[in-house]
């Protein structure tokens, strides 16, 4: 566990950071919008394919399918490269803060978690 002057100064060090969590938790937030429009795109597709075969246009669903459906299919590939570097990018963060406070990455991940959950808390607006 760690002791109470340690947990200063994991705190200190994340609030130092925060510009830097709260960029890199809207880059997730970002990325994570960018993944669900591409998938939303290719299940629009694959149902497209769906409904040509359903209506026995084999030719256009082949059509649909290497075109549409592959094309897509690689968006998704792409957007969730993008959220897999992001999410790099929040684990070195967190070494980054864990070294400058010798301790362990366990130690610390809760902290900026917390940190970055503020930050989409700070955005979302109150009716």
């Amino acid at each position: 566990m760690t002791e109470k002057s340690d947990l200063q100064k994991i705190i200190s060090i994340v609030d130092g950071k925060a510009a830097d969590i709260e960029m890199l938790d809207d880059t997730i937030m970002m990325e994570v919008v960018g993944v669900a429009m591409a998938l939303d795109k290719l299940r629009k597709s694959l149902a497209l394919v769906e409904s040509h075969i359903n209506g026995r246009e084999f030719e256009q669903a082949s059509h649909v399918g290497y075109q549409d459906v592959a094309h897509d299919f690689v968006y998704v590939q792409r957007t969730l490269a993008g959220l897999q570097t992001a999410a790099h990018q929040k684990s070195a963060l967190i070494s980054i803060v864990a070294q400058e406070a010798n301790t362990a990455y366990e130690e610390v991940a809760p902290y900026v978690e917390k940190k970055m959950a503020s930050s989409v808390k700070k955005q979302v607006p109150t009716d």
